[in-house]
């Protein structure tokens, strides 16, 4: 099989290499980067244009590394509808351009894979993929960005300043310079989106996620959980409940008995549950080259060995966040305090806020 990669960054090449070193038949024909600096060592591999990738009938795979959402949507679109098979770890575009993107990809009977979109180098994606046709999943949780679980395990673990654990993630590469999408949750909603659409076998708009940022965050707040003998972790949740969705992203008071509070630095975890099992969990390293590269590689591995899928999205849900009540630990300018229990709603008009976080349950008397 011949590929084409697009982007040589910190994936790309992690991909380049693993190809290289271990898989005979597996051929990289072509990469696409218009950094010198990137390619020096693989100059006999350039693409002049994209053109001259899409239109060799021997590249079977177009894999998209170059991130963002206009020119990586263009480079997928002219792909598939060009008849090549698309393997992509872009979780913004795949998570707004769902619908979009699959819906082509079966016209054109090809197959979009995107494993490296969610959760580095866990195999998460195809495996629900099965289980969404054997059991009817009803809640997903978890902790699916390792950058900020990287800062919050050194401040939690370590006693770090939350301004030195940022500023040790941007140093290692974990946080990207001049995005404030980890922090901010964006890449966590990304994520828990495109596991809620292909669980619940729906399509669902980004707006509606309730998204609760870590930006806010503070010593004073994290002192007072530290000080209660507990933890914060920044979890993504989805749940059907009575034919009505709730899916948010929010920061979690947690106690030392919380199976989050094992899952420290980079790693993520998943918990699928479902009406004929109770949880199914996959953990594992959730950032990283060789991490997230191997998820491509797996997707290689699968558009080579199974026939092209078809999946059906045809349940539509009412999403809603705020018919639950919660116990929240809140932040005003002059003290920290457990509310009664609360809708979302109900908290986000209170104007005196400056940080809040929901209080897992069986914590509310120990705080």
């Amino acid at each position: 099989m011949k590929v084409a990669i697009l982007g040589l960054g910190v994936v790309g090449r992690g991909v380049y290499d693993i190809l290289a070193n271990d898989f005979k038949d597996i051929t990289v024909k072509y990469i696409f980067d218009k950094d010198d600096n990137k390619t020096k060592d693989v100059k006999h591999l350039l693409a002049e244009s994209y053109e001259q990738i899409i239109n060799d009938r021997e590249v079977e795979v177009v894999i998209e590394l170059i991130g963002g959402k206009n020119v990586a949507y263009d480079f997928i679109v002219k792909a598939i509808k060009n008849h090549k098979n698309v393997v992509t770890a872009n979780k913004a575009l795949i998570s707004e351009r769902f619908k979009e993107l699959n819906e082509l990809a079966k016209k054109y009977n090809v197959k979009l894979l995107y494993e490296a979109s969610v959760a580095g180098a866990v195999i998460l994606i195809d495996p629900l993929k099965k289980i969404r046709e054997i059991n009817q999943i009803n809640k997903i949780e978890g902790i699916l960005n390792g950058s900020t679980n990287y800062i919050l395990s050194k401040v939690f673990l370590e006693g770090v300043e939350l301004k030195e654990a940022i500023s040790n993630a941007y140093k290692l590469g974990y946080l990207e310079t001049g995005s404030d999408d980890d922090m901010n949750g964006l890449d966590s909603l990304r994520k828990v989106n495109i596991l809620s659409m292909l669980s619940y076998k729906t399509f669902l708009k980004e707006e509606d996620i309730l998204r609760i940022s870590l930006l806010s965050l503070n010593e004073k707040f994290i002192n007072y959980v530290k000080d209660k003998g507990c933890f914060i972790k920044y979890i993504a949740q989805s749940e059907v409940r009575n034919n009505r969705l709730s899916i948010k992203v929010e920061p979690l008071v947690i106690g030392s008995q919380s199976i989050f509070a094992n899952i420290n630095y980079e790693e993520n975890i998943v918990n699928i549950f479902g009406k004929y099992h109770l949880k199914q969990s996959f953990v594992g390293q959730g950032a990283g080259r060789y991490p997230t590269a191997s998820a491509v590689i797996y997707d290689l591995l699968t558009i080579k060995s199974i026939a092209n899928e078809c999946f059906e999205f045809n349940k539509i849900y009412q999403v809603n966040n705020n018919d639950e009540r919660y116990h929240f630990l809140i932040q005003t300018f002059d003290k920290i305090y457990k509310s009664k229990l609360m809708t979302y709603g109900e908290l986000q008009r209170k104007k005196d806020i400056i940080f809040f976080s929901r209080i897992e349950e069986g914590l509310y008397e120990k705080l």
